[in-house]
């Protein structure tokens, strides 16, 4: 009888299961399918960050400088780059109040976060890093590591200043993006150990420490911050 009321109970434990993993799964799947529709929809969301790094890249490149300083106009780059297409991250879905409809909804942002740096990621980030592997090219030796590491670092920077993007989504102000800078200086000395000094281990681990971090403290305050502006 005991073995009986365990298989029933396992049993409606497990369809319990099934269906919370599919309701998550649809409303994952709803939030994902939203934003990389909405990119495709507008194509400059992909080519316009594409051409601001790739014209930043060049004009460093072309300058000739020396080989480690190559990974530093890649950086500055990229953080050109992604501080200016951060801008526009929340501002759309703030005016048209999509993003009061999915506080009415739910109470959490996480899908609707986690969608839209999935979306940025496949679609900008990685050919991002693409573009800068063929012009600059990396060291054969660490090549896996250093792509790596360039996502990660593009991933940082852009839950960092999503942060900006969320404190100035009401005052339109895209400099208040840059009171986050402060919280970038050990990001960046990092950033440096790795690409210029060659530094990989254990410097990769510590900025993976920090994409870790950014990816779940910041996108926390990320999430309280547009709770408080939609009030």
């Amino acid at each position: 009888m005991c073995k009986i009321m365990d298989v029933l109970s396992w049993q409606t434990t497990k369809k319990s299961l099934q269906r919370v993993i599919r309701f998550y799964w649809r409303r994952m799947f709803k939030d994902l399918r939203r934003e990389f529709g909405l990119i495709f929809l507008i194509p400059k969301n992909i080519y316009l960050p594409l051409s601001i790094f790739g014209i930043i890249f060049l004009i460093f490149f072309l300058l000739d400088f020396d080989e480690s300083l190559t990974y530093v106009s890649s950086f500055i780059a990229s953080f050109i780059t992604i501080f200016i297409i951060s801008e526009s991250t929340f501002k759309d879905d703030y005016a048209t109040g999509y993003i009061e409809q999915k506080l009415c909804e739910t109470e959490s942002l996480i899908f609707y976060l986690f969608a839209k740096y999935l979306a940025n990621l496949i679609l900008v980030y990685l050919p991002m890093t693409l573009l800068a592997f063929l012009i600059n090219g990396f060291n054969d030796n660490y090549l896996l590591e250093l792509i790596f590491a360039y996502i990660v670092m593009l991933s940082t920077l852009y839950f960092f200043f999503n942060l900006g993007s969320a404190i100035s989504i009401k005052r339109n102000n895209s400099l208040n993006a840059l009171l986050i800078i402060p919280l970038l200086i050990p990001f960046i000395i990092l950033v440096e150990e790795i690409f210029i000094a060659g530094k990989i281990m254990p410097n990769l681990n510590f900025l993976m420490a920090y994409f870790i971090f950014s990816a779940t403290f910041i996108n926390y305050a990320i999430i309280q911050i547009l709770k408080i502006q939609s009030k």
